[in-house]
């Protein structure tokens, strides 16, 4: 029987069997490799671990230093705490004082806003008086045209006075000129007089020095006449004129001729330099007319329905000046108002 061959169904199941069995010493092999690979990561994982470990410790060294800080933090956090609360009060102080301050502004508000409506009505008043004042100035600008003709007439008068002025001017310039030529010629004889009065001052010294002489002989024959009418016995032996004087005379000297005084010398006027002759300004007459026909453009603008109520004021200020006696100023401004009526004044 030994040597009868196995049924196949036998050999199968040996094949299937050894198969398995190959497929699972392959798949132990694979869980070997598996199991290895694991524990390489796990010891890796163990020292990784250790490493976590020894960096927890750190940590929780650092987290007990952390841990002092957090209290001596918490203490300083309670002081603040303190001081918050310290300040808290004093703000509900300075809370108070500020309401107090918002209150007394609230009633400075409502004096401020009666101010105010006291304010409008005034300016509604000033309005009313300014126009009022407008009004007025137009019916004196429109009364001014016979003025501006009396004015010409005072004008043309004016300017005759002046060319008479101007003549009576020129003619006293050449009456300056010969005056200041006779000043030159007096102030010549004058250093001749002073010259003189010198001469004449030395003469009157030599005079009264012989004069003293002839006092000193009338005194000593006065002496003589005494002494002789006297006697010869009773007189004094009459002294004897001085060496230096001269020998009386047998006549009786003359009296002195009076010296006359030395009349001083002239005051001389200052000489005065003549005026220049005065520079020929802008007449009356001008400025007056500049004035007529800027007064004639603006009364037409407005008629026409153009705004000039700003020019109003200028026209004032030219006619001042006109009446001030500031041409220029007036002949200005008249230019300026002529200048903004432009149009106005080509129409006409």
């Amino acid at each position: 029987m030994s040597t009868e061959q196995a049924p196949p169904f036998l050999v199968d199941a040996v094949r299937a069997s050894a198969s398995k069995m190959q497929g699972m010493k392959a798949a132990l092999d694979a869980r070997a490799k598996e199991l290895d690979a694991l524990k390489a990561q796990l010891d890796a994982e163990r020292q990784d671990l250790e490493k976590r470990a020894g960096r927890l410790e750190a940590e929780r060294r650092a987290i007990d230093g952390e841990s002092e800080e957090v209290r001596a933090a918490r203490a300083s956090v309670d002081q603040d705490l303190a001081a918050i609360r310290a300040d808290r009060e004093n703000f509900s102080a300075e809370q108070a004082r500020f309401q107090d301050a918002a209150n007394g502004l609230a009633a400075r508000e409502k004096a401020l806003r009666e101010a105010e409506s006291n304010v409008e009505h005034l300016d509604h008043e000033m309005i009313g008086r300014m126009r009022e004042a407008d009004a007025k100035f137009l019916a004196i600008v429109n009364r001014e045209e016979g003025l501006v003709k009396l004015q010409q007439d005072w004008l043309v008068a004016f300017e005759t006075r002046e060319q008479e002025l101007r003549t009576i001017t020129e003619q006293m310039h050449a009456q300056q000129q010969e005056s200041a030529e006779l000043h030159g010629s007096l102030a010549h004889l004058g250093s001749v007089f002073k010259d003189e009065t010198d001469r004449l001052a030395a003469q009157r010294q030599e005079l009264a020095a012989k004069e003293e002489s002839l006092l000193e002989v009338q005194r000593y024959l006065a002496t003589v006449i005494e002494a002789a009418d006297v006697g010869p016995g009773e007189a004094e032996r009459p002294r004897s004129p001085p060496a230096d004087e001269p020998p009386a005379p047998t006549e009786s000297p003359s009296p002195p001729m009076p010296v006359a005084a030395p009349m001083g010398p002239e005051t001389v006027e200052a000489e005065s330099t003549p005026d220049p002759e005065p520079r020929p300004a802008v007449t009356r007459t001008e400025a007056l007319d500049h004035l007529t026909r800027a007064i004639e453009a603006w009364k037409r603008s407005r008629d026409g329905g153009r705004n000039v109520g700003e020019m109003r004021n200028t026209l004032k200020l030219a006619k001042d000046a006109l009446q001030a006696g500031k041409y220029e100023t007036a002949i200005r401004l008249a230019t300026e108002v002529l200048e903004d009526l432009q149009p106005a004044v080509i129409a006409r």
